[in-house]
């Protein structure tokens, strides 16, 4: 009743609007979230190499302190093993040698050669560090198992609007545990489509979206994709005929590093019924910077059962070339060899599942990221809920990538 009445007053004193009407609602939850600490891990040694740019690096560097040639080629790469006891002795003799030059060096030296001979020795060392092989990390025992609880209230308000020529506005905002309003919103909304201004997802989430999740507060939120178009403040919407198009981008305020580079997000989708159930596909795309993700989605409603499909690829970026070695001149300083970075792709997939049986609705997804070259990451979840009217009893697991979380509590609604 109370949030009827603070509706009631707000349409009553905005006379003049053609129609105008505030809202006020709110979220609750209490409950308790335990999270498996990390287990234990025995350290061990991984045996060095010297890449090739590392070998270019030791050949020029002992051509300049000592005036000869080295025994290392600057074009071949050594493993581990192919690394003479002689050439790792060659390598601390050319630190000395550069730590006497350094000893003997005078005012008339110059500070910069000075700082450039600083340089030469630490750069000597860490390959050193590196033909010797990799110290043994310490072994780590078994983290502890944590429990916190995980309360919060939310009052969402909301407002809209008609005006005489038949424009739609309105706006979203709330408020968390306190005066402090976060995650506002304002549109308007015509023939043209919707304009929407404020915390919104990019237009490529809008549309593709996310797995069903467990839990009271989420369980860690691993049904989400993380879409790098998720901070945009400015976007476009329409739909007709079951397609919709939403397109958005961010208006940089301040320093931000979207500054620079491509900044925009966009979704597409076609949704209807095939045969008494309700279908859905979804494309989007968004580029930030020089870093591109593609996204899309399959989505089917029928009775109580509900099955998503998520797949979401990063390119994370362009690979950067790798930088030769350059020797220095009369007027520029000597450049060191630099690796090429990869920026592997990384290409996520999942599935939700969900059915729901008068008030009771249980819930499973499951979702891997995959990167080339390095393990991939898996996380699934099964969860149920029980609608007791009002008050939601929710309770979730989740096994991710190997740790086990267990979400439970009490969601409330008024």
């Amino acid at each position: 009743m109370k949030h009827t009445l603070l509706a009631t007053t707000a349409l009553v004193a905005m006379t003049g609007a053609a129609a105008a009407e505030i809202t006020i609602s709110g979220t609750a939850r209490i409950g308790m979230v335990t999270t498996e600490g990390a287990a234990a891990t025995t350290g061990a040694a991984t045996a060095a190499a010297l890449t090739a740019e590392a070998v270019q690096t030791l050949a020029y560097l002992e051509s300049q302190y000592t005036g000869g040639t080295s025994t290392f080629t600057g074009t071949a790469a050594y493993a581990a093993a192919d690394i003479a006891a002689a050439e790792l002795d060659e390598i601390q003799a050319n630190i000395a040698l550069a730590k006497a030059n350094l000893l003997a060096s005078n005012a008339a030296t110059g500070a910069a050669a000075n700082a450039q001979i600083v340089t030469d020795i630490a750069t000597l060392e860490s390959l050193l560090a590196n033909a010797l092989g990799a110290t043994a990390p310490a072994d780590t025992a078994k983290a502890k198992d944590t429990t916190v609880g995980k309360n919060r209230v939310r009052i969402s308000f909301a407002g809209s609007g008609t005006t005489d020529g038949g424009l739609t506005y309105g706006f979203s905002a709330r408020a968390d545990h306190s005066n402090t309003s976060t995650g506002g919103s304002q549109y308007i909304s015509g023939a043209f489509g919707k304009i929407s201004m404020g915390d919104l997802n990019g237009g490529d989430e809008q549309l593709v979206g996310n797995l069903s999740g467990v839990g009271s507060s989420g369980a860690g939120s691993h049904q989400e994709f993380g879409y790098q178009s998720s901070s945009h403040n400015l976007g476009y919407s329409v739909s007709m005929a079951g397609v919709s198009f939403a397109a958005t981008t961010d208006l940089v305020r301040g320093a931000d590093a979207t500054a620079t580079g491509s900044n925009s997000a966009m979704g597409l989708k076609w949704s209807g019924d095939m045969g008494g159930a309700t279908v859905g596909i979804a494309l989007g795309t968004s580029k930030i910077g020089a870093v591109s993700e593609d996204s899309m989605s399959a989505s089917v409603s029928m009775g109580g059962l509900s099955i998503m499909a998520v797949s979401h690829s990063n390119d994370n970026g362009p690979a950067v070339a790798a930088v030769a070695e350059a020797a220095a001149t009369a007027t520029a300083a000597h450049v060191f060899a630099v690796a090429k970075v990869d920026n592997l792709d990384t290409d996520t997939t999942g599935l939700s599942l969900s059915y729901a049986m008068d008030a009771m609705s249980v819930t499973a997804y499951t979702r891997t990221e995959s990167t080339s070259g390095v393990a991939d990451k898996d996380y699934s979840g099964v969860g149920f809920t029980y609608n007791m009217g009002g008050a939601t009893l929710k309770a979730g697991f989740v096994d991710a990538n190997d740790i086990s979380i267990m979400d439970f509590g009490v969601n409330f609604s008024f």
